[in-house]
């Protein structure tokens, strides 16, 4: 199998790594469905407030799709109905009977395997998985944005690796679910022509189940982060060319779906890992998926938690919800009114920086305590190549950011636009002196790109 050495990029040695224990989370008070996680979608709601519903049952659709419905997380009833303008729906809160007792109930989906079998074709494919609710889990390149049905990938890349600080390890949380992986493979296969590619971090003696299966081509890679975002392989496996798109999905949700594919169920549970120097447990929880935080521990004090990793995730309240993709759940301490005496003129020994003017780079293996100060204040672009010493993709992240900033979205395209999402540049943010939010430009840059395309 071929292995890709990444030689740009900067691994943030974080303290707090979630240990790889897997425990149960209790079960959650509610369950929360937020449309902002999804853009472009404009929902119609199915049930009411007071309504029961089931584990799998479709609560909201997309009024472009009719087919592509939300479904209930759990058994229960719902409790809240949250509008904005023009009655746009934000969020369904819905009360977990399960967690008072009650027994699950679960929707009858139908079984994709079996019904392939019989002759479903790859339209009725992708419509069964968008009636049961897990679409989402399939995102596209270019834009980085929810899978078009309608449109034949010329691959898909399953990634099985995430280099970002304190991320979950995708093989840790699929372990002994090899059944369930390798009827999601079966159901990618009829997806499309073209490749299923598997991409793990080199070694590990516990990926074992994973190189076992049947029907994807496994590419090794090792090297600093970003080494293990799906973006980074894609250029080095099989770059997308004009008019051409590739799906792309982690390696949890491939599980997801084979479940679905194999037991016609709702798969309403999900691994994440709590993570954080300030997090209350450090390990991996089985939680029901869209649940409130609360179900992972009690979260006391002036605290960030961030539904993802430090360089690419969502701030939650405390009293918020898991995301409906949500796999890392990373917690620091905000360090609000915080002050660093002397912070300039100090060595910096117990600092994070990828600059050699801080001395910490002295002590390559140290992890360290971060919180989420800003640490200085926004400046003009200095294009001092601080963004390029960490961006192994073949592209120019300054002059593409520049040509986003002015609207020439045509120019921004000749610079790569296309082959990066805003998590691609993460790391840029993290190293730029200038305080730049650079994937916050990036996704300006493909929205518009969208709305004038």
């Amino acid at each position: 199998m071929p292995t890709h050495t990444i030689k740009k990029g900067f691994d943030l040695r974080l303290a707090g790594a979630a240990a790889r224990t897997l425990g149960t989370a209790a079960e959650p008070a509610t369950v929360v469905l937020e449309t902002a996680e999804f853009p472009g979608i404009k929902p119609k709601v199915l049930v009411k407030e007071g309504d029961p519903v089931v584990t799998g049952q479709p609560v909201f659709l997309d009024k472009q799709n009719r087919d592509l419905v939300w479904c209930s997380p759990t058994t229960g009833t719902v409790a809240k109905l949250e509008f904005g303008e023009r009655r746009f729906l934000l969020r369904m809160t819905i009360d977990n009977a399960v967690a008072k007792g009650g027994a699950e109930q679960f929707a009858d989906l139908g079984k994709p395997l079996a019904e392939v079998a019989k002759g479903l074709d790859r339209a009725g494919l992708v419509a069964a998985i968008q009636r049961a609710g897990l679409w989402p889990l399939i995102r596209q390149r270019p834009v980085g944005k929810m899978a078009n049905g309608q449109r034949e990938p010329v691959a898909i890349f399953v990634n099985g690796m995430d280099t970002a600080p304190l991320a979950a390890d995708p093989v840790f949380a699929v372990q002994g679910r090899k059944a369930d992986l390798q009827a999601g493979v079966e159901i990618l296969r009829r997806l499309t022509a073209g490749k299923v590619y598997l991409t793990l971090a080199e070694g590990g003696d516990h990926q074992s189940e994973v190189r076992d299966l049947a029907g994807v081509e496994v590419h090794d890679f090792r090297g600093p982060h970003p080494a293990g975002l799906v973006g980074t392989h894609v250029s080095r496996i099989q770059p997308l060319r004009p008019g051409e798109v590739c799906w792309t999905l982690r390696l949890q949700d491939l599980a997801r779906l084979g479940s679905f594919a194999r037991t016609g169920r709702y798969p309403a549970s999900t691994v994440v890992a709590l993570a954080g120097s300030a997090a209350p447990s450090r390990q991996y929880y089985k939680v029901r998926q869209s649940a409130a935080l609360a179900a992972l521990g009690k979260f006391v004090g002036d605290l960030r938690i961030i539904d993802g990793t430090v360089l690419h995730g969502t701030v939650r309240p405390h009293e918020g919800a898991l995301g409906y993709l949500a796999s890392t759940v990373t917690v620091i301490p905000e360090g609000t009114g915080r002050r660093d005496l002397f912070g300039w003129a100090l060595p910096g020994f117990g600092k994070l920086s990828r600059s050699r003017s801080v001395l910490s780079w002295l002590l390559p293996k140290r992890e360290y305590e971060v919180d989420a100060r800003l640490h200085g204040g926004h400046r003009p672009i200095v294009n001092i190549g601080a963004w390029e010493s960490v961006m192994p993709l073949d592209i120019h992240p300054a002059y593409l950011v520049r040509a986003i900033q002015a609207n020439d979205i045509e120019e921004a395209v000749k610079l790569g636009l296309l082959e990066v999402t805003e998590e691609d540049l993460a790391l840029c943010t993290f190293v730029d002196p200038c305080k730049i939010d650079v994937g916050s430009i990036i996704r300006q840059g493909l929205d518009l790109y969208e709305k004038e395309g």
